[in-house]
């Protein structure tokens, strides 16, 4: 039977497929980031002239050091930090001032910019029809564009980061040009540094990079790839050593992280026991009073400055890892409870001040996520038989999955998984509207 029977150009895209796309293949990325920088635009100017969330304070108190003080700060200021959002703010700052808005836009420009990444991932992966239904779906999912339009917390520019990451991995498998893999790396790196949740996904990429890789250079491919992932990792792991006369590879957080997640206040209460710790009604729970053992350790031990920010951490791996040994059980059980609140269509900030806005952004949220769930599940199994390319996609699912399965689970670490929830529901989508026209067209011919 011919393609044109089944409604699809010599081309290989379908006969309603816009001609001008095909002699402009830029035009439709061009359009997706418009759409998206509009949409992104509009939440910026529209939410309020303040900082919403406490992690801004974070990250804008660091900025002000780069600024005046040309560095990051003490290991205290960046304890729960990473480098590259305060990088980020510093520069927009520089450039344009300290307006709250220019910060909501310029964060806006890179979320439209990972909407056109995320159209050419897949192009790349599926094809025209697919790449333009995702890049519409980035474009205008209700959580990017709430979270494009914010400054407080790096997951932003972390989504444009892996989204380069991934795009340059799956050139190079086409091209098999190293300066693919040199930037694959790069951007790894620095994803690492916005987002260290991610470390465990670089040994799968690089092992996504063997098997798929088969041309006889592959060995020194993988080791341009890690290199170029070292390097910008490295140099930060170096500033930190020279800085504070310690080996810290991201940051101080890891402890805290860990134990918030695991111990018996969370396990009993949920989130609202441990985040934000020793608030109001929590003041007295066991959480709280080991929070204040280990403050007043220190007091009489006397311990300041940078070692009292290292000295805690050790304390609070600690008290998580005691956690874990001694409720094995109920930790096994407690991770599956994570994982399920990690995959909830329902928003669980504490805190609702920077929120979508009532019981109605609660819903959007809700129904927006529910259909790319779905969606997404059966792009999945639709593209099933491409497991060997699609491998490093399924490891950036399990390391994340798995990660916040032990730390603590919530709505916004999940933000870089619908990235690729929405390519595959994309897939889907476009599978189901090209079968259903090449339908209507045998029945019409016959």
């Amino acid at each position: 039977m011919s393609t044109d029977r089944l409604g699809i150009h010599d081309s290989g895209q379908p006969r309603w497929w816009p001609r001008r796309f095909e002699r402009h293949p830029w035009l439709p990325p061009l359009l997706v980031f418009v759409l998206a920088l509009i949409a992104r635009v509009a939440m910026a100017a529209h939410l309020p002239e303040r900082i919403l969330w406490f992690d801004g304070t974070r990250y804008m108190l660091i900025a002000d050091h780069l600024l005046h003080d040309g560095g990051f700060g003490s290991l205290r200021d960046n304890r729960f930090s990473v480098p590259t959002q305060p990088l980020l703010l510093a520069a927009c700052r520089l450039l344009f001032g300290d307006n709250l808005l220019y910060l909501r836009l310029f964060f806006a420009v890179i979320g439209a910019t990972s909407c056109a990444v995320g159209y050419w991932i897949a192009r790349h992966l599926f094809g025209a029809v697919t790449a333009l239904l995702a890049g519409v779906g980035l474009a205008l999912y209700p959580h990017y564009i709430y979270m494009s339009a914010l400054f407080e917390y790096p997951q932003t520019f972390f989504i444009l980061a892996m989204g380069a990451a991934f795009l340059a991995y799956y050139r190079y498998l086409r091209t098999q040009r190293l300066l693919e893999l040199l930037g694959a790396g790069l951007a790894l790196g620095m994803a690492v540094l916005t987002v260290p949740t991610v470390i465990p996904f670089v040994p799968a990429l690089l092992a996504g990079a063997l098997l798929n890789d088969r041309s006889r250079a592959r060995v020194a491919a993988v080791l341009v790839l890690l290199l170029a992932t070292v390097v910008p990792v490295g140099c930060w792991a170096t500033r930190n050593y020279l800085q504070y006369g310690e080996p810290i590879l991201v940051n101080r957080g890891g402890g805290f992280a860990l134990w918030t997640a695991n111990n018996e206040d969370y396990y009993l209460h949920g989130k609202k026991a441990v985040t934000p710790p020793c608030a109001p009604g929590y003041t007295d729970n066991e959480f709280c009073r080991q929070l204040r053992s280990i403050q007043k350790q220190l007091r009489m031990q006397d311990v300041t400055g940078d070692a009292a920010v290292s000295k805690t951490d050790a304390a609070q791996w600690a008290l998580g890892m005691q956690f874990i040994r001694e409720s094995w059980q109920r930790t096994i059980t407690f991770s599956l409870r994570k994982l399920m609140q990690f995959w909830s269509p329902w928003p669980d900030a504490v805190n609702t001040n920077g929120s979508y806005g009532g019981a109605a952004g609660v819903w959007l949220a809700v129904l927006a996520f529910l259909p790319l769930l779905l969606g997404g599940f059966a792009g999945l199994l639709l593209t099933v038989r491409r497991w060997r390319e699609l491998l490093p996609i399924y490891a950036y699912f399990a390391v994340f999955s798995g990660v916040y399965s032990v730390f603590l689970p919530t709505t916004r670490y999940r933000l870089p998984l619908d990235f690729f929830l929405v390519i595959f529901s994309a897939y889907a989508l476009s599978w189901l509207l090209l079968r259903s026209r090449a339908t209507i067209s045998m029945g019409t011919v016959s």
